[in-house]
């Protein structure tokens, strides 16, 4: 258990979709009756058993964004609960979560009820798979280039695609149809380069989602959403808001723009409170992020789950 440096101020970091395996979560769907509350919630709102779709697959079910945007959402909110409980105390100061994990992220900080988190996240990936399937297109990521660097070469060769997600300094996903992909695939291995093609089902934040932008726009209208506690950055501004109405703008522009979580580690890195970080996730990823940075080796990270014992 984690007694030192109790009150230093925390900053949540919180996953988005990546990286299934079978078996994800079931170590905590009966931690107590706050974490069956959160699954039986996320199957109910669904229509899925979301228990059994985790335990047994199969994976290329377990793979598509309806099941597995869910699936990351009540891990996250569970991990974050069991953490809470434990550390009450703790001050937090802010919170941020990549792509679907923003959701996670708003939710911890009040401005989501459980029940509007999983029916907006259910209509989100649903909304996001109908796209996909007609504006088919998957995504790259791309190791020691910077996003201006990357930028550059883009205009130069790939017109089609976008920056969906400028994660580090040295760390960029580039997201289109995969014609234009295949071509900027060779473009950067001539440069000495070595994209890695993700597995995904489409290509998230980027311009081939826009028919989902409006139908986005309209559920969020109908749902609650109240002025988080404490800062929350958004993926698409790198930037805290407090207007409901903005985050909800903001929320459906991100199937669209590019998730700035470069810029939105960076706020925290320098924030004036020298906060240390807590990782909400099934597996620890982006706390290694904080690597590309200038002297964010030498931050204190810490995966939840070595916080809480399960």
């Amino acid at each position: 258990m984690i007694t030192k440096d109790s009150a230093q101020p925390v900053v949540l970091l919180f996953s988005g979709q990546g990286n299934p395996m079978i078996g994800m979560g079931s170590d905590l769907w009966d931690a107590d009756a706050t974490a069956k509350h959160i699954w039986d919630c996320a199957s109910d709102i669904s229509g899925m058993d979301l228990r059994r779709l985790c335990l047994r697959g199969p994976m290329n079910k377990l793979i598509q964004s309806p099941v597995q945007q869910m699936a990351v959402t009540a891990i996250n909110i569970t991990l974050f609960s069991l953490w809470r409980q434990r550390y009450p105390q703790d001050p937090v100061i802010g919170a941020c979560g990549h792509s679907v994990g923003e959701y996670s992220a708003l939710y911890a900080a009040g401005a989501l009820s459980l029940e509007t988190l999983f029916r907006t996240i259910h209509f989100r990936a649903n909304t996001m798979d109908a796209v996909s399937k007609k504006n088919i297109g998957t995504m790259l990521a791309l190791k020691g280039l910077s996003n201006p660097t990357l930028s550059e070469i883009m205009v130069q060769s790939a017109d089609e695609l976008d920056i969906s997600c400028d994660n580090t300094p040295l760390q960029q996903v580039i997201g289109g149809n995969n014609l234009a992909l295949n071509a900027f695939s060779s473009v950067l291995l001539d440069k000495g380069l070595k994209p890695v093609k993700l597995g995904v089902s489409g290509a998230w934040h980027t311009r081939l989602m826009e028919e989902g932008t409006q139908p986005m726009r309209n559920f969020l209208a109908t749902q609650p959403i109240t002025v988080p506690q404490y800062e929350v950055l958004m993926n698409v501004t790198a930037e805290a808001e407090n207007d409901p109405g903005k985050i909800k703008e903001n929320l459906a522009l991100h199937l669209t723009h590019t998730v700035k979580w470069a810029d939105t580690l960076s706020y925290f890195l320098h924030h004036r409170m020298r906060p240390r970080f807590i990782e909400v996730s099934n597996k620890s990823y982006l706390a290694a992020m904080l690597n590309d940075f200038p002297g964010g080796d030498l931050v204190s990270v810490l995966h939840c789950r070595k916080t809480i014992e399960v």
